[in-house]
């Protein structure tokens, strides 16, 4: 066959082209947009597209020298098998890549890599053995023969493996991700289809391409914001996850401002302060924009370089933009430390240090910081533990509680039960340490569950043993009530333990929203109906409703110890104090003191209608076990 054969029906070079300039197009995109550059995923999206623009590039090449009027036999060859080369590269390539994408096991994920390997570079070595041989692609002379081809095959073999990837690893994909692999698969198959029954060959490496493409802007889309430049939390994600990897510093400042998005579409005078502080102090770092309206801005510490000066001078910077705006913000300073290796704990460090900081405050990270944050994270693990095994009896939450003095009969008949929680690493754990965790983490549950169940079985004991006792009282935070099952809850464990309801006393705290307030209602007249007696917690404290205290059927109100400390600086003091609690006693109300903590406290609630007293003047929390210490028994 002479050199003909391949006439410009056959091969465009516009295809091949296009090609190249869209890789170069693609390759700028994918360095400009990736914040992590050593990631293994970008660097693979990177070689195949560079794998596809060699493979125009030598495809071209190819076609030209294939029309010259003289042959050149070793180039031809070189550049033919240099073009299936970097082809086959793209296909071994785009298999690696998806192992993440699909969740592919090493040993399911090897054993593709090599089937892939046979299939994307055997059909190069027959080609090879074929142009020796000649029953393949070969010159002669100046004639040029092309005989039997295999690479339609390899390529259609190819696919195939590609499609019974996807569908057999449907299920590891949201649909997506799925329908687009599906699609721009077809869609190069098609390509390829078409260009076979015209006899094409001009967009060969463009069919290669189109697969690549759909990976990138489903993987590597743009992760900067427009309106702020900053880049994504899962790009500082990798960028963090990088650092600790290489063991390289990396300072980070975070910057939370409450719906700073929105009040910056809204000023034209706030956007354009943020992109002078952007340009003036963005230069060597990036910044990354949180769903929360947190900002934080990163920069790699170099051994050159004075960097709490640069760091100094952007605050300064920012402080002073902050005159002018005056938006609400709390600045955390951090730097990576050995202690944390996790990105996620980075972010958890951010938010913990923020309920530490108060309003318009600027933090920089210590070390007693991180140890506290370590703390609390650890704490938090522990939590979540006892949460999710859900036993009653676990060992790690313990029960203490305070006698309290009933000034009526002169003894001690009732206690409130406190919560200790006893962690391997840690020993003992105090409430103030623990709670605010388990109920912003909404973990708080099976605790008041734990204790209220092991403060059921200690009164069934000290009754079994002959004390004389009216009853404890447990915490349930608010939180609590919102459970479904909270009455069935509370009535199982009673009954499981064979005591009387009126045995136990459940203390909340008084709830603000309406809808929180009528369940608090309904449930806390369904238990009292059994018997079981509820107390009005921290009576004094924030926000009191006495229109809601008077419709929900208290027992005991609980007068915190700041009441007891108004009452004694002047008259007026202890007349309201005073008058507060003759009206809860007229309406057939206990009143308890809190805080009592010498006899002239004592005194002072005696004068003001006080029938429990609780404070230190008689106990310390001691473990439930000691109450026997301070009961009688009976006759």
């Amino acid at each position: 066959m002479d050199a003909s054969y391949l006439n410009q029906n056959d091969y465009t070079p516009v295809g091949d082209i296009m090609t190249m300039a869209l890789c170069f197009v693609a390759g700028l995109v994918l360095m400009l947009n990736s914040v992590n550059r050593n990631d293994r995923n970008y660097r693979l999206m990177l070689s195949m597209v560079i794998s596809v623009l060699f493979a125009a590039f030598t495809g071209l090449f190819f076609h030209v020298m294939l029309g010259a009027e003289t042959l050149n036999t070793p180039a031809i060859y070189a550049l033919r098998i240099l073009n299936r080369t970097f082809l086959s590269f793209v296909q071994v390539q785009y298999v690696i890549y998806l192992r993440e994408p699909l969740w592919m096991k090493a040993d399911g994920y090897k054993r593709f890599i090599a089937a892939i390997s046979v299939i994307a570079f055997a059909p190069i070595i027959i080609d090879i053995i074929g142009i020796v041989n000649h029953f393949g692609f070969y010159i002669y002379g100046n004639s040029i023969y092309s005989g039997f081809t295999i690479y339609p095959f390899g390529y259609a073999a190819f696919e195939l493996v590609i499609f019974y990837l996807i569908i057999r690893y449907r299920s590891r994909m949201i649909k997506q991700i799925f329908r687009c692999l599906i699609t721009v698969n077809v869609l190069s198959l098609l390509l390829t289809a078409i260009q076979g029954t015209h006899h094409q060959t001009s967009f060969t490496s463009f069919a290669y391409f189109i697969p690549v493409i759909g990976l990138m802007f489903m993987f590597h889309a743009n992760p900067y914001d427009q309106d702020t430049g900053s880049a994504n939390d899962i790009s500082f994600t990798h960028e963090l996850k990088t650092c600790i990897e290489k063991n390289r510093p990396l300072i980070m400042i975070c910057c939370s401002i409450n719906d700073f998005y929105n009040k910056m579409q809204e000023s034209p005078e706030l956007k354009a302060e943020f992109f002078r502080f952007f340009r003036q102090n963005i230069k060597h770092g990036v910044l990354y924009r949180f769903t929360d309206g947190k900002f934080v801005l990163t920069l790699r510490k170099q051994k050159k370089g004075n960097f709490d000066r640069a760091v100094g001078r952007m605050l300064n910077d920012f402080y002073s933009s902050h005159e002018i705006f005056g938006i609400d913000y709390k600045l955390i300073v951090a730097e990576t430390v050995p202690e944390i290796t996790s990105p996620a704990d980075y972010i958890r460090l951010f938010e913990f240090m923020e309920d530490e900081v108060g309003i318009n405050e600027t933090h920089r990270v210590t070390e007693s910081d991180v140890k506290l944050f370590l703390n609390s994270s650890y704490i938090l693990s522990e939590l979540r533990d006892i949460s999710s095994r859900r036993d009653i009896d676990d060992e790690r939450v313990l029960v203490y509680c305070q006698p309290v003095f009933n000034i009526v009969t002169g003894t001690y008949d009732t206690a409130e039960a406190l919560m200790r929680l006893k962690l391997p690493e840690t020993g003992l754990v105090f409430p103030d340490k623990f709670i605010p965790i388990a109920e912003k983490n909404g973990l708080i549950h099976q605790l008041t569950l734990t204790i209220l169940n092991k403060t059921c079985r200690e009164i069934h004991d000290l009754l079994a043993e002959g004390y004389h006792l009216n009853r404890i009282s447990v915490n349930f935070s608010t939180l609590d009530l919102r459970q479904e099952l909270f009455c069935e809850e509370v009535q199982d464990i009673i009954i499981r333990n064979d005591i009387p309801y009126e045995k136990v006393a459940v203390e909340i705290t008084e709830s603000r929203g309406e809808v929180e307030f009528n369940c608090l209602k309904s449930k806390v007249t369904e238990l009292q109906e059994l018997g079981i007696k509820f107390y009005l917690d921290d009576f004094g404290t924030g926000y009191s409703n006495f229109e809601r205290i008077m419709e929900l059927p208290f027992d005991i109100i609980k007068f915190d110890r700041s009441l007891l400390i108004e009452s004694v600086k002047n008259d007026s003091s202890r007349y309201m104090v005073s008058t507060f609690a003759s009206m809860f006693n007229d309406l057939n109300y206990s009143v308890l003191f809190e805080g009592v903590e010498d006899e002239r406290d004592e005194e002072h609630c005696r004068c003001m209608f006080a029938k429990y007293l609780q404070g230190y003047k008689y106990s310390k929390p001691i473990p439930i076990g000691n109450l026997r210490d301070f009961l009688q028994k009976t006759a």
